[in-house]
């Protein structure tokens, strides 16, 4: 499957939500530019208080759509996670 063409875009966010992206951004390291393309495809980040709780992470796996940028994306993801935990 051909990898979709992005556009660059301009638009306002209120300030409440930029200043949540960047508290999540600083605590997780995702940047505030791919918090919002995650949030405009309906995905959210969220986290969880118990660590190792990896039911979560597998139900959220399990029930997403399959394609071959989002498993290219997924693995970006686990490979980040994993650079986290790491340090």
């Amino acid at each position: 499957m051909a990898r979709a063409k992005k556009r660059q875009v301009c638009f306002r966010i209120e300030e409440s939500i930029v200043e949540e992206m960047e508290r999540i951004r600083d605590k997780t390291g995702v940047p505030v530019s791919t918090q919002i393309e995650l949030r405009l495809k309906g995905f959210a980040i969220t986290s969880t208080q118990e660590k190792g709780n990896w039911d979560k992470v597998w139900q959220w796996y399990t029930s997403i759509e399959k394609d071959e940028e989002l498993a290219d994306n997924i693995e970006l993801g686990i490979k980040r996670m994993r650079e986290l935990r790491l340090h």
